[in-house]
């Protein structure tokens, strides 16, 4: 497996496109299919013709998507210091980390499982469920729950593969893992010859099965693996001081996840309190909408790696014109990603098979969606970039006032106060990414991120 990537000491435009594409074509693909997954589950269970179904489907999927996040602000750390050590050729510095990383993800995943499965009627209940919804939710989240045992560390192999130069491998088996999960759905959905028909059940077995395989399969291939990059169990043994290292610089991307995700879960009572119909209208137009979301990751992978390691090798230069060309490569695909929700979100919301009321809602807000896409592609583009290279305080400060300022403020107000409903929803998590994308701009342009290392 390759080490790293090359460039020369004043690369041209064309050699940092080859590279960002290198870089960005593989998560992209990984990311759209893993989007797909995410896609055609809703459409699914949305032809069971169940509001109820698809709200258990977005509160169970949502709680345990919140999980995931708190936990990759420890990738999120693993992956710069692996890029950064990858750069500077301290292969052996590298692989330490990962060891560490591994330690704390089979540790924090084991916790997180077991809290998750006892407390999840308890949890789904105080976000607004009942009923059949709660019911049927509790069963989905306890399943998604229980697998994070094997998805934290898979999690964590896939971004020290990408901060070593390598998303080709993740591309492949998160792919594999993702069409295994669309036919697995299909069949334990609906059911199908000797496959019964379990709903909501169905969706959850789908990906719990998948998920699973697909944490083996990346354990498997490190462990395998020849090149610099691999896994060895006595990799495990806690290290003090690089577990401090890991912790130091997780810590402000874990109060990113967690102020975020703090208010995520506020954000998505507002629209539980909406009502039934809203919220999985909202589920719907999240479904589409993140079919940019995934290409935006893409590119961030991209600038993460080309930050970390040009940061580590200490060609600064070269980092900052790496960056600059990923975030004018992003932003022109997510922004025509949010003139195309413009002009059609309202007819591809369609093809879900919700009611009227949730369709029409759907339309309205992934509409609305097509705003918050140039601000989506910088925000993550440069922070990705910042962590890369070390600065996971400035994402956060970003995120802070993001999320105070505009996403909660301003949704209270427009959704409840003013009557506007799902509409000012969205219209606040519009101005949430605009917000965040100016500050992130500002930090990047300041260029403390340079002396990070």
């Amino acid at each position: 497996m390759r080490a790293s990537f090359s460039l020369s000491l004043n690369p041209t435009r064309r050699e940092l496109d080859r590279v960002i594409l290198s870089l960005a074509g593989p998560a992209v693909v990984e990311n759209l299919l893993l989007t797909f997954v995410s896609f055609t589950d809703t459409i699914m269970v949305g032809w069971l013709r169940s509001s109820a179904a698809l709200a258990a489907v977005a509160m169970g999927g949502f709680i345990n998507l919140m999980l995931s996040q708190l936990f990759v602000s420890l990738v999120v750390a693993a992956t710069s210091l692996i890029a950064r050590h990858w750069g500077a050729r301290d292969f052996s510095k590298a692989r330490a980390y990962l060891g560490q990383a591994l330690f704390l993800a089979f540790l924090v995943g084991f916790l997180v499982a077991f809290l998750g499965f006892i407390l999840a009627p308890v949890i789904l209940k105080v976000m607004g469920l009942g009923g059949e919804a709660l019911k049927m939710g509790t069963f989905y989240f306890r399943l998604l729950v229980m697998i994070n045992v094997l998805a934290f560390p898979g999690l964590t192999l896939f971004g020290a593969l990408r901060g070593s130069g390598d998303t080709r491998t993740p591309m492949l088996i998160n792919g594999a893992s993702n069409l295994l999960h669309i036919l697995l759905a299909l069949l334990l959905i609906f059911g199908w010859g000797i496959f019964p028909a379990l709903g909501v059940a169905g969706a959850g077995w789908a990906t719990a099965i998948s998920t699973s395989l697909g944490g083996l399969a990346v354990l498997f291939f490190a462990y395998k693996s020849r090149g610099e990059f691999f896994f060895r169990f006595s990799l495990l043994k806690p290290q003090r001081e690089l577990l401090h290292d890991l912790i130091s610089l997780a810590s402000p991307a874990f109060w990113e996840a967690l102020i975020f995700r703090g208010a995520q879960i506020v954000f998505m009572r507002f629209v539980s309190a909406l009502g039934e119909i809203p919220l999985a209208a909202h589920q719907v137009a999240m479904s589409i909408e993140s079919l940019s979301y995934m290409p935006g990751f893409g590119f961030a992978v991209a600038s993460t790696t080309l930050s970390g390691q040009f940061v580590g090798a200490k060609r600064i230069e070269v980092a900052e014109r790496s960056v600059l060309r990923t975030l004018k490569v992003g932003l022109s695909i997510l922004s025509a990603f949010g003139i195309f929700f413009l002009a059609f979100g309202d007819k591809v919301a369609l093809l879900f098979g919700g009611t009227p009321e949730v369709l029409s809602q759907a339309g309205l807000a992934i509409r609305i969606g097509g705003l918050e896409q140039p601000g989506l592609a910088i925000f993550m583009i440069l922070s990705g970039a910042l962590r890369g290279a070390g600065d996971t305080r400035s994402p956060m400060i970003a995120t802070l006032f993001g999320v105070f300022l505009a996403r909660l403020l301003t949704v209270y107000l427009l959704a409840f106060l003013l009557g506007f409903g799902l509409a000012g929803v969205w219209i606040g998590t519009a101005l949430d990414w605009s917000l965040r994308a100016g500050i992130t701009y500002y930090f990047f342009k300041r260029g403390s991120w340079k002396r990070s290392s």
